[in-house]
């Protein structure tokens, strides 16, 4: 990892990991986000509970190459992602930060491309981008999902899907705490946080550019199902009912398509994601 002088504001790079995460992968991620054209000051890993040792161990390689970089903040138990990212959006050193998935992988100069474009645009909060999907090949991509990229689209996209790529994103600390920061919901926690930036006046924009490469297995589908998810789906498009940010017959849409899906066979389920693909996780 070697710094590279551009005269850019410091920022941090925010990576949850799990006990089920796969070292490879994490190793692969870590590696992408170290080789960047505009590398890091800090790569903060919130490791979110116990981990096995395949895991640890590579977390102590990073550690030990890149002491004045590299980052371990560790939560005793596993909380979910929405605390994971709560806790290390307070625990990163620097105003401007980046997410960063565990298994996915983003292109050499992502960094470069959001800090010049959050320097361009000062009254921009939040950044992110277009992604492609892979298998097990980051080369041979199978889906690329595009996002709205001007505000008021953005705005409008919010109101039935989420308008981000999660893992593309960089953003202005500030503005996620003025908007009350992620939260420990389940499963939606960046959708979550969109729309309470949205609401607050936050300026969100998306770059026409893929910033990262996603793995998105039949997995990755099949666990975006069940009564807790639609459950929670529910209770959320109620909350953005109760607060105006959705109308009646908004909140009527998105509850009978969002929540149907969660309980259709997840062939049916991937193919209507794919068919009506957007930025928001399946």
């Amino acid at each position: 990892m070697r710094s590279v002088d551009t005269g850019s504001s410091p920022f941090s790079v925010l990576l949850p990991v799990y006990g089920g995460d796969d070292p490879q992968h994490l190793d692969t991620a870590i590696t992408s986000v170290a080789e960047q054209t505009l590398v890091p000051d800090e790569i903060l890993v919130v490791q979110d509970g116990p981990i096995p040792e395949s895991l640890e161990a590579v977390l102590r390689a990073w550690t030990d190459d890149y002491e004045n970089t590299f980052r371990v903040h560790e939560i005793e138990t596993n909380q979910g992602l929405g605390n994971a990212l709560r806790e290390g959006v307070r625990a990163c050193s620097h105003d401007y930060i980046a997410r960063m998935d565990a298994d996915d992988i983003s292109v050499p100069d992502r960094f470069e491309t959001q800090m010049a474009f959050l320097k361009d645009h000062p009254d921009v909060d939040i950044v992110g981008g277009y992604l492609t999907e892979f298998d097990s090949d980051p080369e041979e991509p199978h889906a690329k999902r595009t996002v709205p990229c001007r505000h008021e689209k953005i705005e409008q996209r919010a109101k039935f899907r989420s308008p981000m790529n999660h893992a593309t994103v960089m953003f202005r600390r500030e503005s996620v705490m003025a908007a009350g920061n992620y939260r420990p919901v389940s499963r939606m926690e960046d959708y979550d946080l969109w729309v309470r930036m949205l609401m607050n006046g936050s300026q969100l924009r998306n770059i026409p550019d893929v910033l990262l490469k996603m793995r998105a297995g039949d997995e990755l589908y099949d666990r975006r199902k069940g009564y807790e998810y639609a459950r929670r789906e529910f209770e959320q498009q109620y909350g953005w009912y109760q607060q105006g940010f959705i109308d009646t017959a908004r909140f009527a849409f998105n509850v009978l398509t969002r929540v149907g899906i969660r309980f259709v066979p997840s062939a049916i389920r991937k193919h209507v994601y794919t068919r009506f693909r957007d930025g928001s996780s399946p």
